[in-house]
């Protein structure tokens, strides 16, 4: 499915009155194109429109395994030693398992079973240069959900400050909003379940 629309947002909002007099459709696009979706993106290290190519730096840890930045990927493309100057070695990517699922490349070569080439990942600085694909052609159901809840939010902590937030009160009579503003406990909500449906694509470490 394609990012949510505005009409996404509205009825997720039914009841809480805020149509086009309160807030325009072009204020929301602007905070879901330009805050949203850049958000969920960096925090997942993931596209949801379209399939990218990207290349990075490890650094070997002299093992078989290299974890990469991102999960799932979909297909890494060129693996190289970089050892300085010109010389550059490619890997042969027949000699390495993709574990895309998980974000992971395992060396099928273990470093004694190998007589002339070491298909292992080995110790340096930044001396493994990956090339790979990763990335969705839509967003799945469940990362479009979050968007809705991220932009809603916004929404109504835009709406809610224009009282002034804090406390409102009248003579025998006094509410707190709470640390959020009028929408405490909504907002609250919204960001602990946009959060849990983006976990599974947020991955705990980062390669190196």
């Amino acid at each position: 499915m394609s990012v949510p629309s505005v009409k996404d947002i509205r009825d997720y909002l039914e009841c809480y009155g805020i149509d086009k007099s309160t807030l325009s459709d072009a204020w929301i696009e602007a905070r879901r194109d330009n805050f949203i979706v850049p958000y969920v993106e960096k925090i997942t290290r993931q596209s949801f429109r379209g399939v990218q190519t990207v290349t990075e730096f490890y650094s070997g840890n002299g093992g078989n395994i290299l974890s990469l930045n991102r999960r799932p990927f979909i297909a890494v493309t060129s693996i190289q030693y970089v050892l300085g100057g010109n010389n550059i070695y490619f890997i042969n990517l027949n000699t390495i398992e993709q574990i895309t699922a998980e974000g992971i490349l395992k060396s099928k070569i273990n470093y004694d079973e190998s007589s002339w080439y070491l298909p292992v990942f080995a110790k340096g600085e930044k001396n493994l240069k990956v090339t790979y694909t990763y990335g969705y052609a839509d967003y799945p159901a469940d990362v479009a959900e979050a968007v809705i809840y991220l932009t809603a939010y916004q929404v109504l902590n835009f709406v809610g400050a224009r009282t002034g937030g804090g406390s409102v009160g009248i003579q025998a009579y006094s509410r707190t909003y709470g640390t959020y503003g009028k929408y405490t406990d909504i907002m609250r909500h919204l960001s602990t379940d946009a959060h849990a449906l983006l976990r599974k694509y947020m991955s705990s470490s980062v390669g190196s």
